[in-house]
C-alpha cells in the first residue's frame, strides 16, 4: 500500500536517524573514504589483470588474435552481465554490505588462479614447452584451462560486486544531499581510474621483466592484482561499523514482473479487470513505471559501450602496429591504455570547475541526457579519427612500396617505419572526454533515478548494457570487416544510438524528473517527521520530574 507497512516505517526511520547522527569528514559520511578506497584498490586488480590479458592470450597462449579478441570480449562482457545475479542477491536475499564480501572472496580465488596457472613451468598448468635455439631461453605455454576458469571467477566476483559498491556508497547519503551525491559519484569514478592508471603502467612492465627461468613474469603480473584485491577486502571491512546497511527489501524484478502482467492484462481485457494501481497500489505501480522509463534511457547504452570496449581489443591490434620507439625506450601497445585513466584523472575536475560552469553560463544545458548525448557523439569521433589514422598507415605501406620496390603487406610492413604510436592520442583524449559525459552521468542517472527499492538493480541494468555491448563486438568481429571499414563503420552505429537517446528522452524525461522531484521531497518530509520525533521525545523526557 501507498504508506507501507508499519515495519518498513520503522526500518526506514531507523536508517534516517543513523544517517543523521553519523560522523561526517568534509562533510561526508566517515565511512565513504573506505568504500572509495575498496573501489581503488579492486579496480586495480581488474585493470592490471585486463591490460595485460589480450598480450597474454596472443603471445604467452599463443591464441591467434581473432580468438583472442573473441575471449577477451566474452571475458568482459560476462563481467558486465554478472551484476544482475550481485544485485538480485543483495536486494533480496542478504543485502549489499554480505553480498559485497562474499563475491569479494571469489573475485580472490579468481585471481589467484590466474597468478598460479600462468606457472607454466610447473607442468601441472602446462600445455607446450619450447627451446630457442639462439639464445636457450625456455618458453613455457600454459594449458587454456588455467585463465579461463580465473577468468569466469574474476567475471562472477568483479561482476556481482559492482551494481553492490556504487549504491552502497549513495546509500549513506540523506536523499536531499544531491550535490554531495553528484561529488561522490565523481570521487568514485576518480578512484576506478587512479587505481587503473597505476595498474595499466605498472603490469605491463612486470609481464616484461624475466623471471622463473622465462623471458617475461606473467606470475608476478597477475599475483600483484591478486594482492590488491586482498587489501581492498581488508578496506572494505575496517568501516563496517559506520556503514548504514540497507536490508534487503524483496525481490523487486519480480514485483516488476507482476505489475506488469496486470498492465498487459488491463491493456488486452480492458476495464472489465482491476487497474494494476488497483491490485499492487501507487507505489508498486508508480516504481515499475519509473525503472521502465530508466531502462528505455538505457537502450542506446550497449552501442556506446561496444565502442569503449574495443580500446582494449582492436586498438591494441592497431597500436601493435605502430612504432613504439621514443628514444631510449619503447612504448608497448598495452601501455598505450594508461593514457584513458591519466586523463580521466585530469578532465574530471575540469569538467566539475571549468567545463560543466561554462556550459551553464552561455546557456548550454547541463542535464543528464544531453551530457550523455553528447558523451556518444565524442566516442563517434574518436573511431572518425582512428578510421584516418589506420588509413594513414594503410597509405605509409603503399607508399614505401613504391618507393623501394618492396612487396610488404601491411600485416608484414616494418612496425619500425610505420607511424608513430603517439599518433593515437587524439582518439584516446576524444573517446576519454566521451567517457566522463556519458559513463559518470550514467552510472548517476542509474542510481539518482531509480525507485528506492531498485537502486542495485538499476545499477545492474546500467552495467548489463555493458556485456550487451561486448557481445555486439563479437557478432560484428564474425563478419571479419577490414580495419579501415570497421571504424567508420562503428562511428556511424554510434550516431545512430545518440540520435536514438535524444527520440527516447523527449519521450519519457518529464515524468522522469517528476518522479524523482516527488521521491526526494517525500525523502525530506519523512527527515522532517523524523527529526519532530525525536524533538517531542527529548521534550517529554525533560518535563518529567527528576528522581532522586
Amino acid at each position: 500500500d501507498e504508506a507501507g507497512t508499519p515495519n518498513d516505517n520503522a526500518i526506514e526511520h531507523a536508517i534516517l536517524r543513523k544517517k543523521q547522527s553519523i560522523k561526517r569528514i568534509f562533510g561526508y559520511p566517515i565511512s565513504v573514504p573506505f568504500i572509495i578506497a575498496n573501489e581503488f584498490c579492486e579496480r586495480f586488480s581488474y585493470y592490471g589483470m585486463r591490460t595485460i590479458l589480450l598480450i597474454y592470450l596472443t603471445k604467452k597462449i599463443m591464441l591467434d588474435d581473432s580468438t583472442a579478441t573473441m575471449w577477451y570480449h566474452e571475458f568482459v562482457a560476462l563481467c558486465y552481465a554478472t551484476p544482475l545475479i550481485g544485485a538480485l542477491i543483495a536486494d533480496v536475499f542478504i543485502g549489499k554490505f554480505k553480498t559485497i564480501f562474499i563475491l569479494s572472496m571469489v573475485y580472490c580465488a579468481g585471481n589467484a588462479v590466474m597468478a598460479v596457472t600462468a606457472v607454466g613451468k610447473w607442468s601441472i598448468f602446462r600445455s607446450d614447452r619450447t627451446e630457442d635455439p639462439l639464445t636457450g631461453e625456455i618458453s613455457y605455454t600454459p594449458a587454456l584451462w588455467g585463465p579461463l576458469l580465473g577468468l569466469h571467477l574474476i567475471a562472477l566476483g568483479t561482476g556481482g560486486i559492482k551494481p553492490c559498491v556504487s549504491s552502497f556508497g549513495g546509500d549513506q547519503f540523506m536523499a536531499s544531499e544531491t550535490h554531495r551525491l553528484q561529488r561522490y559519484f565523481s570521487m568514485f569514478y576518480f578512484s576506478i581510474n587512479a587505481g587503473s592508471t597505476i595498474a595499466t603502467v605498472l603490469t605491463p612492465e612486470l609481464r616484461g621483466t624475466a623471471c622463473m627461468g622465462e623471458a617475461t613474469c606473467f606470475p608476478v603480473a597477475f599475483g600483484v592484482p591478486a594482492v590488491f584485491m586482498v587489501v581492498a577486502v581488508v578496506a572494505f571491512l575496517i568501516a563496517s561499523p559506520w556503514y548504514i546497511k540497507v536490508p534487503p527489501l524483496g525481490n523487486p524484478l519480480v514485483e516488476v514482473a507482476k505489475v506488469g502482467l496486470s498492465a498487459a492484462k488491463r491493456l488486452l481485457y480492458g476495464i472489465t479487470v482491476p487497474s494494476p494501481e488497483q491490485i499492487y497500489g501507487k507505489v508498486k505501480f508508480g516504481e515499475t513505471k519509473q525503472l521502465c522509463r530508466v531502462l528505455a534511457i538505457f537502450i542506446p547504452f550497449p552501442f556506446f559501450w561496444a565502442l569503449f570496449e574495443q580500446q582494449g581489443s582492436r586498438w591494441i591490434v592497431q597500436a601493435g602496429r605502430m612504432n613504439g620507439k621514443l628514444g631510449k625506450f619503447n612504448i608497448e601497445p598495452d601501455q598505450m591504455q594508461v593514457f584513458n585513466p591519466i586523463l580521466i584523472l585530469f578532465l574530471i575536475p575540469i569538467f566539475e570547475a571549468v567545463v560543466y560552469p561554462i556550459m551553464k553560463y552561455i546557456g548550454l544545458p547541463t542535464t543528464a541526457i544531453f551530457r550523455m548525448v553528447l558523451g556518444m557523439v565524442l566516442v563517434a569521433l574518436s573511431f572518425v579519427i582512428c578510421g584516418f589514422v589506420q588509413l594513414g598507415m594503410e597509405q605509409r605501406v603503399s607508399s614505401f612500396n613504391d618507393e623501394h620496390g618492396t612487396n610488404w603487406t601491411f600485416t608484414t610492413f616494418p612496425i619500425t617505419e610505420q607511424i608513430h604510436i603517439l599518433c593515437t592520442l587524439p582518439q584516446i583524449f576524444m573517446i576519454t572526454c566521451g567517457e566522463i559525459l556519458c559513463s559518470i552521468t550514467g552510472l548517476e542517472f542509474a542510481y539518482a533515478y531509480a525507485p528506492p527499492s531498485m537502486k542495485s538493480v538499476c545499477q545492474s541494468f546500467f552495467l548489463l548494457t555493458n556485456a550487451f555491448g561486448n557481445i555486439v563486438v563479437i557478432i560484428v568481429q564474425s563478419f571479419q570487416l577490414k580495419d579501415l571499414v570497421a571504424y567508420f563503420f562503428w562511428a556511424g552505429v554510434q550516431l545512430l544510438a545518440a540520435g536514438l537517446l535524444v527520440f527516447i528522452s523527449r519521450k519519457v524525461q518529464k515524468p522522469l524528473e517528476h518522479y524523482r522531484n516527488m521521491n526526494i521531497a517525500s525523502a525530506a518530509a519523512n527527515a522532517t517527521k523524523v527529526s519532530l520525533k525525536e524533538l517531542e521525545d527529548k521534550d517529554r523526557k525533560g518535563s518529567q520530574p527528576f528522581e532522586d
